[in-house]
């Protein structure tokens, strides 16, 4: 027999009310006592979104329906945290936010393309990563206009890897692909093994890269630092550190497409 909720739950007042009557007012309390989750991963998606995608100012009024949607379906009696259901479903509407949006000028999007075809083939020429300098005088284009398809590129493949996969799970089993590389919990058979195909893919495109991007994707993704932490780390710009990653989720992009996957194989 499951023992009862106990009042060591934040809030459980407030929550308690709201079970019971689902008033506006109750809402509006709960909202303004966990509005800093909103600010939290604003500020956490703000350092990997190009600031020409979206502002942190609007990923913040699109986490704020992410709020409102994880207080109406949290269930404070099955005993979970609401600060990890809620964090999920803010990142959730920020990004579904941003996929709705055509974020991408279709000029940008057509030189994202060729910068794409590019990278591979300078990289095949030259037997190692192009530099900025080398995929700029390849193309004819701005070192600008290289930053921007290479964000692009990059920020679409984090799309990839964060759409959710089990959205109907209850509160606190919510995962995205990237979540799954380290969980051996699966749903069905087939998606276990879609999932150590992945890993494993994920797993080589990584042993692959030059040591400084490894090391940028190990601390960022792995360590948990954020982009301004490992520019002090490495005593780097903070802008080196976003070109490095840029380059290293597209050559990951380019490891899977090499095999003849795409992320979107994995479903």
């Amino acid at each position: 027999m499951r023992p009862a909720v106990k009042e060591t739950i934040p809030h459980f007042p407030l929550w308690r009310k709201y079970r019971e009557n689902h008033d506006s007012i109750t809402q509006e309390n709960l909202i303004k006592q966990y509005g800093h989750l909103v600010e939290q991963m604003a500020s956490r998606l703000s350092l990997t979104i190009p600031k020409n995608i979206i502002p942190k100012e609007d990923l913040i009024g699109l986490g704020y329906i992410g709020l409102i949607e994880a207080i109406q379906k949290f269930d404070y009696k099955k005993g979970y945290q609401f600060e990890t259901f809620g964090l999920w479903r803010i990142k959730g509407a920020m990004l579904d936010g941003i996929r709705k949006m055509d974020w991408v000028p279709r000029g940008l999007r057509e030189k994202a393309k060729k910068l794409n075809t590019a990278f591979r083939q300078l990289e095949q020429t030259l037997m190692r990563s192009p530099s900025e300098e080398e995929l700029s005088q390849y193309l004819d284009m701005s070192i600008e206009e290289v930053d921007q398809a290479l964000s692009t590129l990059s920020f679409s493949t984090l799309l990839s890897l964060n759409e959710p996969i089990n959205a109907n799970e209850e509160e606190g089993k919510q995962q995205s692909r990237l979540d799954q590389i380290t969980d051996n919990n699966s749903i069905s058979q087939v998606q276990q093994l879609q999932m150590e195909e992945f890993r494993k893919l994920i797993s080589n495109g990584i042993d692959k890269m030059p040591e400084k991007e490894r090391l940028v994707i190990s601390l960022l993704y792995y360590e948990g630092l954020t982009q301004v932490e490992i520019a002090e780390v490495l005593n780097l710009t903070k802008g080196r550190i976003s070109q490095i990653h840029s380059q290293a989720i597209l050559r990951l992009r380019r490891s899977f497409e090499a095999q003849g996957f795409s992320l979107d194989s994995f479903m």
